[in-house]
């Protein structure tokens, strides 16, 4: 498996030597491991010469414009695929392996000449090239991290530098819910201590990724969990946040990130089901279980994966109030 790594590794510096351009994917609604991991990448690639470029679906969360060098990616924008095209000769997913996870960016990733993905998710999907997942890596930072450091044994240069390990470090803690998540392990803590070395501001990337709220978040997860519906025996927790809701107060998605979470966390729940109503009619899912739900395989069966405790999915031309229906039924069966 490390070779595959290696692999990819040596067709990036392949990459620079040649002058080929480089565009790094982030799955759709890009979180903290995968921004902070594609940021990291990122920064790294410019300094080892690679013409590189980070492409977004949409505009980073707010929770997230902490984060250094967070103006350096770009949102795509359908009128310049065709720009994007000529720029690429390799498409690098991060953070998800398979290109329906890039959203509308896949009309480009589709296209490239070689196509590359560096993941920790269990993933049925291919890159026509090089696929490296590691299902042991508590988030893709850790990847990436592993990767820096052969870079710099290889090149016997030192990349890394506070940005970077900024970067790392808010993917790191972002994935394992700052070192409590049942997936943290002692490669967590060893990434961990390297990135510390360059004095990351671990405060305040715990503070801005679960701690920092707003008033218009505090009412609509007051009205949310008003509405919360417990189903078989207080097993399954769910949600259902429309957009008629969001405009009563005013919000955005990004309000109601960490809820299901939130919802999981109550006594005797085993899975808890977040569902919105996406503008193109769409349904997206959160999901969050315990020991006795494996969210990504339930995630699998409809398109979606993730993590064993934490998982979603998105389906398309779907009804709200039928999809949380279909799946509570689903999902109790499951139980």
């Amino acid at each position: 498996m490390i070779d595959v790594r290696l692999s990819v590794m040596n067709r990036l510096l392949e990459a620079g030597e040649k002058g080929e351009g480089v565009i790094l994917y982030p799955h759709i609604g890009a979180d903290g491991d995968a921004l902070g991991s594609s940021l990291a990448l990122l920064l790294v690639l410019k300094k080892i010469n690679v013409n590189a470029w980070l492409l977004l679906d949409e505009p980073i969360s707010p929770k997230l414009n902490f984060m250094p060098h967070w103006q350096d990616a770009f949102v795509f924008v359908d009128s310049e695929a065709e720009k994007w095209q000529k720029e690429q000769t390799i498409a690098l997913a991060v953070d998800c392996a398979d290109s329906d996870r890039t959203g509308r960016r896949r009309v480009i990733f589709d296209e490239a000449v070689c196509q590359m993905a560096l993941d920790h998710h269990v993933s049925s999907g291919e890159s026509k090239n090089l696929r490296f997942i590691d299902a042991q890596a508590a988030a893709t930072a850790e990847i990436i991290a592993d990767m820096i450091s052969d870079l710099e044994k290889h090149l016997q240069i030192e990349l890394m530098d506070r940005d970077i390990a900024s970067l790392l470090m808010t993917a790191l803690v972002s994935d394992t819910g700052r070192f409590v998540y049942s997936n943290t392990t002692s490669r967590s803590f060893r990434t961990a201590a390297w990135l510390m070395e360059y004095e990351p501001d671990l405060r305040l990337i715990t503070y801005q990724l679960f701690d920092l709220s707003s008033q218009v978040r505090l009412r609509l997860t007051g009205r949310i969990f008003t509405d919360v519906e417990f189903c078989y025996d207080g097993k399954l927790a769910i949600a259902i946040v429309d957009q008629k809701l969001l405009d009563e107060y005013n919000a955005t998605e990004h309000d109601i990130e960490g809820i299901v979470s939130q919802m999981r966390n109550v006594a005797g729940v085993e899975v808890s089901f977040v569902f919105r109503q996406l503008s193109d009619g769409s349904v997206k899912v959160n999901i969050r279980s315990s020991d006795g739900f494996n969210a990504s395989e339930f995630a699998r069966g409809y398109g979606g994966g993730g993590h064993p405790k934490a998982a979603g999915m998105t389906l398309k031309n779907a009804d709200l109030q039928q999809t949380a229906e279909m799946l509570r039924d689903a999902a109790g069966r499951y139980l």
